[in-house]
């Protein structure tokens, strides 16, 4: 064991203060377990004063005479000779959560260097034709095993979190949540982004879903939230780009071709330089699994705290098992980033390029079942939000029409849908589901805004 991380004197304080307290295993006892401790004294004694006080029982020096063997030795002494040792010079029974956690935080480190040691010797040893999905799936699982012994559990009373929770929302007027830069988005979900939803954000592909998430994403630092933005095909100085194209209303590609005026090129450029120090972090995924986004986050969190995690977009999320069925796998990577915004409490929206089920229909308005996985995939998330812009649409409506009074029926509409797109609330936990609101679209600057005037002063640019 020499050289693991360890806290030998945490395990002795959590000891002698439990001896000195019995109360203080209850308040210990949901997260700390005998195999966290590194000394195999401390986790027999553990493990014996657990029973004892899980039996009714106090478990104190005199009482635990007849449990302990004066076989076990710790160094020069015996093991109920430690056993006092412990109970008259360790005790700190208001530290008890703070010793507990460093004696778990050691056993987690541990868990992990021993993990990285049995994948270094497993790949080591591996026969060259072996497959290198399951390679990548052992890893993940030593890993995730590791991690997973490091996730508390809810200590204290339910009822009385609950009760804490109702009176802040109270106080504030509203949930603690990351707002939506825009009122429709807000609406058609019920609710701004809470910390440990997952939201789907479905599009066409081209019909704005990255552009969308962009002015999600700077609403959200303007708010003061952290952002990660994960993106599948672009870099990082493209995404800042885009956002201050966005911003200072200047079309991108003459950014891009160098046609922007000296002005143009100005506001681009007050804009980058306002986001610069913002707590605002772009990464190129490429083709990720659920468990290496799970590491990025994590990482952004210790920096940055809690904040809004933005996934674009969800084809680009490899499965762990390769062979698994589609909507089996979707579903599991559904699951995973559900469960990984409720463990690090960010709020998560996960973008989709929508199927081609709707070229078919007559109306190509989006359903559930246009979703990455179809509608059977999407109990894990909290909300889908579809994207839906039918000025994309007349030109294919067009030519799958039948009759000419259904012609001129479309034609009507493309003047009607002209700069407008359509949210749609497709899953909604706190609203009714199938809202749909009308918003601008601004093609030639990529962006969206409200069509209702000053909400919240969104919808307003540079």
């Amino acid at each position: 064991m020499n050289g693991l991380p360890q806290n030998l004197e945490a395990e002795q304080h959590v000891i002698g203060s439990i001896l000195s307290q019995n109360a203080c295993f209850d308040r210990v006892s949901s997260f700390l377990t005998a195999d966290d401790f590194l000394e195999p004294v401390h986790r027999h004694l553990f493990k014996v004063i657990g029973d004892m006080i899980g039996a009714g029982q106090v478990a104190n020096p005199v009482t635990m005479k007849g449990a302990v063997s004066d076989d076990l030795q710790v160094g020069e002494l015996s093991g109920m000779r430690y056993v006092v040792r412990l109970f008259a010079e360790f005790p700190m029974p208001y530290a008890i959560v703070d010793l507990a956690s460093a004696v778990k935080d050691a056993a987690v480190r541990r868990g992990l260097v021993l993990a990285a040691e049995r994948i270094h010797e497993w790949a080591s040893l591996s026969q060259p034709g072996a497959k290198t999905e399951e390679l990548i799936a052992e890893c993940e699982k030593q890993f995730a095993e590791a991690i997973g012994k490091g996730r508390p559990a809810d200590e204290g009373d339910a009822a009385a979190r609950a009760i804490e929770e109702v009176s802040l929302a109270h106080q504030r007027q509203k949930s603690e949540a990351v707002p939506w830069f825009i009122g429709e988005a807000q609406q058609v979900l019920g609710d701004d982004l809470e910390f440990g939803w997952l939201v789907g954000l479905l599009a066409d592909s081209g019909g704005g879903k990255t552009s969308f998430a962009l002015q999600q994403a700077y609403h959200a630092m303007e708010a003061g939230y952290p952002v990660l933005f994960l993106s599948g095909d672009q870099k990082p100085e493209e995404v800042y780009k885009q956002i201050a194209s966005q911003r200072a209303s200047v079309q991108s590609n003459d950014l891009r071709k160098g046609r922007a005026s000296d002005n143009e090129v100005g506001s681009v450029i007050t804009v980058l330089n306002s986001m610069r120090g913002k707590p605002f972090e772009v990464r190129k995924m490429g083709r990720p699994t659920t468990a290496e986004i799970s590491m990025w986050v994590r990482a952004f969190n210790r920096k940055h705290g809690r904040g809004l995690i933005i996934i674009d977009h969800a084809k680009r999320i490899s499965f762990t098992d390769r062979r698994t069925m589609l909507a089996e796998g979707v579903n599991q990577v559904y699951g995973d980033l559900k469960a990984l915004m409720q463990e690090t409490e960010n709020a998560g929206i996960l973008l989709m390029q929508r199927n081609s089920d709707g070229q078919g229909r007559d109306n190509p308005r989006p359903v559930r079942g246009d979703a990455y996985g179809g509608a059977g995939a999407l109990e894990n998330l909290d909300g889908l939000i579809a994207l839906y812009v039918e000025e994309q649409w007349i030109d294919h409506m067009l030519s799958n029409a039948r009759t000419g009074a259904r012609k001129d029926e479309i034609e009507a509409r493309r003047e009607h849908v002209k700069g407008k797109a359509e949210l749609v609330g497709l899953k909604a936990r706190f609203a009714e589901g199938g809202v749909r609101k009308i918003i601008k679209r601004e093609a030639r600057f990529t962006r969206f805004a409200s069509l209702t005037d000053d909400w919240r002063e969104q919808g307003s640019m540079l």
